[in-house]
């Protein structure tokens, strides 16, 4: 069952083409973005009033534990004013998701494969997550938004490649690889308790393997272990965790969190296996791990039984499902969909590699040699299928080509001006004509006395923003 290099090199290209093509419009519409109502403006002002530092103090100390996400939304470029800092970080973050897609795909694949191979499974991999976002625009486009989630899903998979660098040479005590795996693992716990999760999930599997292999842990992987406990106490144990929960009468509700969880985890799987490219890839993805896990010894992390993987897998995935229900009671939000669909689709993976390898004598190689172009192409097709009419592809470029992007740039800009030359009286702003839904999630409300309208009115000096009832 070996990958021909001439087909290896045709699949790759198509999904590079694809990658282009769910990639081009994400970058065109960066141009037109804009600081989002929703939180922004409330993060700048603290920053602006009470400094850099005492702000992330106040946020800890009232609202939330996410040391790395309060460092970095009060930090943002609208402390300085500088809007156009909201069209380059979208681009900066895609390129920073690609690039970490290929890390982890290289050092999956490490030695058992070309690059063609490798980037084709980087690509792929990219398609399926880009076409499959829950929430655009809550992914890319909402500085918060990406400092919450949007960027744990790239420390994920850079912590990933680090890691199985750090694994081939034994866990041996290397200070560069321990330095940049413990920034990976402070930065993603301290983004969200989504990401504690992601994060001590990896590290128990790895240690869980070690173990197994070795009878004992390495002294790094402790210091790993012990680094995201830090981490994670950090995290949890913040004063205003408990003061954002104690608004909400259904937080903490165990048998509310467990039922809903279970009911909302059986939809999930079933959209993951239907309705996007995960079982097509996944054909394709079979005679590569064959290949992968042909060479002798495995490494620590392929010797684990498939029934402790998938059970591992699944008890991440229904634990991050079941984290907004604990915590507010309803549905995962759609930027937490994002971030479990990666870890899902990883899960995936690594558990139909470990099934190779517990049915390997049950594969017949020259099924797949005689097959393979039949296959692939179907592969291909109900892949391609998938991205065109999943919801990434017709949103972005609806956006962009009918040129309600433009029309939101245009509107937003009339709004700064307005804004500019206004005095420190209340001002009256128009509704915005359009609501590209790629890329906005609210707006400023009727009501004066909103949070976002007060957070407006703050950061321009004004006494108040009203919204208009019509144009």
């Amino acid at each position: 069952m070996s990958i021909s290099s001439p087909l290896a090199r045709s699949v790759t290209f198509l999904f590079l083409v694809l990658s282009v093509a769910a990639a081009l419009p994400l970058v065109a519409l960066s141009f037109y973005n804009h600081p989002s109502p929703t939180d922004d403006y409330c993060f700048a002002n603290t920053s602006i009033h009470y400094g850099f530092w005492q702000s992330q103090q106040i946020y800890y100390n009232g609202w939330s534990g996410r040391f790395f996400h309060n460092f970095l939304v009060h930090g943002s470029p609208l402390i300085f004013g500088w809007y156009e800092g909201y069209k380059i970080y979208p681009i900066v973050l895609l390129v920073l998701l690609m690039l970490a897609f290929y890390a982890f795909s290289s050092q999956w694949l490490h030695d058992s494969f070309d690059r063609t191979t490798k980037v084709g499974l980087a690509a792929a991999l990219f398609v399926s997550f880009i076409t499959t976002l829950a929430s655009v625009p809550e992914y890319m486009y909402w500085y918060a938004g990406m400092a919450c989630y949007s960027l744990s899903t790239v420390f994920l998979l850079f912590l990933l490649a680090t890691l199985l660098i750090h694994q081939r040479r034994g866990f041996s005590w290397q200070s560069g690889y321990l330095l940049l795996e413990s920034f990976f693992l402070v930065c993603i716990i301290g983004s969200s308790e989504t990401g504690m999760v992601m994060a001590m999930s990896v590290l128990a599997m790895i240690a869980f393997g070690e173990f197994l292999l070795r009878r004992k842990l390495s002294f790094t992987i402790l210091i790993l272990l012990l680094v995201g406990a830090i981490s994670s106490y950090y995290l949890v144990t913040a004063p205003g965790n408990a003061i954002r929960m104690s608004g909400n009468p259904n937080s903490a509700n165990i048998p509310l969190t467990v039922l809903s969880s279970l009911r909302f985890s059986f939809g999930y799987f079933t959209r993951q296996l239907f309705s996007t490219p995960l079982l097509p890839l996944s054909l394709l993805y079979i005679p590569i791990a064959y290949q992968l896990t042909a060479k002798r010894p495995l490494p620590a992390y392929l010797r684990i039984h498939p029934l402790l993987g998938i059970a591992h897998g699944l008890a991440t995935v229904f634990t991050l499902i079941s984290l907004h229900f604990y915590g507010v009671g309803v549905a995962p939000a759609f930027r937490l969909i994002n971030i479990i669909n990666l870890v899902f689709w990883l899960s995936w993976g690594y558990n139909l590699t470990l099934l190779v390898i517990a049915f390997r004598t049950r594969l017949n190689p020259a099924f797949w040699t005689k097959y393979a172009l039949p296959i692939v192409a179907v592969s291909l097709f109900l892949t391609g299928l998938s991205a065109a009419f999943g919801p990434e592809i017709s949103l972005t470029y609806g956006d962009w080509l009918s040129g309600r992007a433009k029309q939101y740039d245009m509107a937003m800009q009339d709004r700064y001006k307005l804004m500019a030359q206004s005095g420190d009286a209340s001002v009256l702003v128009a509704p915005l004509p359009v609501y590209p839904a790629s890329m906005f999630i609210e707006d400023i409300k009727n009501n004066p006395q909103h949070l976002w309208n007060r957070c407006w009115a703050d950061y321009y000096h004004k006494k108040a923003i009203v919204l208009k009832d019509s144009l």
